[in-house]
């Protein structure tokens, strides 16, 4: 009778656990009744440059001083090492006035702008000073900050044009366990200061969301769920039936031996 209760209690013990532990993660998931080739509308805006960003400038023209005093690296270097800290000591930065620096043409303002109008005040200017010019203008990446309950927060740099935040999410490990898909938090730094934007990542309609397509200098946070007292990792419940199977097998063991 004594190892008919035990042998109940640990089913008990099993089954409230595991409905405990076996919450599914879902993304973006449609609503009843929506069908599967429904079109969400995206909000894709033209990122405006800040201070703070970094370009990366490209001259090419058959004055080869020219090209090499614009330029910070020859071309076979620009194009094998085109990474962050490249970037950082050889791109051309925008001041706190919103203006980049470059030799000859003194300051442009670049805040305020985006990547291609950019492009074409330095072409212009440029043009002034050499014929038979050719400008790139690119951004040096964004960085995106990525805290609370994700696996691997901290500050990432996406060397593209744009990237959406489950690809931004991706970078961080995806969610913790902990993690709420329904509460996250954008806090996009506009001139006229931060703005919020909560997205709920479960919804389908997430897609349409102003913050879907992130921007330089977002900051992603997500909350963590609400807090239970039965709140258990999957992961969590596999060891802890392990060590009570094995308790229970230990105590079995030990009541056969004293009979």
């Amino acid at each position: 009778m004594h190892h008919k209760n035990s042998f109940i209690l640990l089913l008990f013990i099993i089954i409230l656990v595991c409905s405990c532990g076996t919450r599914k993660h879902r993304y973006l998931q449609a609503k009843k009744n929506v069908s599967h080739d429904t079109i969400y509308q995206q909000v894709i805006k033209e990122y405006r440059l800040q201070s703070n960003d970094v370009l990366y400038i490209r001259v090419q023209t058959d004055k080869e001083e020219y090209a090499t005093l614009f330029n910070a690296t020859s071309s076979q270097q620009q194009q094998t090492s085109i990474g962050g800290s490249y970037l950082y000591f050889s791109g051309y930065p925008i001041d706190i006035e919103g203006n980049i620096e470059m030799p000859l043409i003194g300051k442009i303002q670049a805040a305020g702008h985006t990547v291609a109008q950019v492009e074409q005040l330095v072409h212009q200017k440029i043009s002034e000073i050499v014929y038979n010019v050719q400008v790139t203008v690119r951004l040096g990446g964004f960085r995106i900050n990525i805290v609370g309950e994700v696996k691997s927060p901290g500050e990432y740099v996406v060397y593209r044009d744009r990237a959406t935040i489950m690809e931004a999410l991706s970078l961080a490990g995806d969610m913790s366990y902990y993690g709420n898909r329904k509460e996250i938090m954008v806090y996009r730094t506009t001139k006229e200061g931060v703005v919020m934007h909560p997205i709920d990542l479960t919804d389908r309609n997430a897609l349409s969301s102003p913050v879907f397509y992130l921007q330089p200098n977002d900051m992603v946070y997500v909350e963590p769920l609400p807090r239970t007292i039965f709140r258990v990792n999957v992961s969590d419940v596999v060891t802890y039936i392990s060590a009570i199977s094995s308790s229970l097998a230990l105590v079995v063991a030990i009541v056969s031996l004293t009979k």
